[in-house]
């Protein structure tokens, strides 16, 4: 009698035989539209600024914690101190997060303006974080 497997059946149990095999989106840990690794992440009132690296650009997101899945106006601009600045057009009524922004980060430092409104459209969030991220 013969056991037929199936492709996924080998596939576990070639994992389970010589471990974890990196995947492209462990090698790839970009997020919400940004490409390269998490470099940095803050807190803030509103939410939460997540910045992403490639090798050149930084990418920037700013991920809604105060109404998160209600849509309130949320703003996310990301600039480099050589007076770059990433995409001015995330500025909207979001549920989730705005972003994503990127602009030039090789010799660089990196800082995002975020502003947020409550649903009554009061801002409850109109600051720059400090710089960072510089190369």
């Amino acid at each position: 009698m013969r056991i037929r497997k199936s492709a996924s059946a080998l596939m576990v149990a070639s994992l389970a035989m010589f471990g974890t095999v990196a995947t492209a989106s462990q090698a790839h840990a970009g997020g919400y539209g940004c490409n390269g690794n998490l470099v940095w992440s803050h807190g803030m009132a509103a939410g939460t600024v997540y910045t992403y690296f490639d090798g050149t650009n930084n990418c920037s997101v700013f991920v809604k914690s105060s109404y998160y899945g209600t849509p309130t106006t949320v703003e996310l601009q990301i600039e480099n101190n050589a007076g770059q600045w990433g995409a001015l057009d995330n500025h909207g009524p979001y549920k989730y997060y705005a972003g994503p922004s990127s602009v030039n980060g090789v010799g660089h430092c990196v800082r995002e303006f975020i502003y947020a409104e409550d649903p009554s459209g009061a801002f409850i969030e109109n600051d720059y974080t400090d710089w960072h991220s510089c190369r």
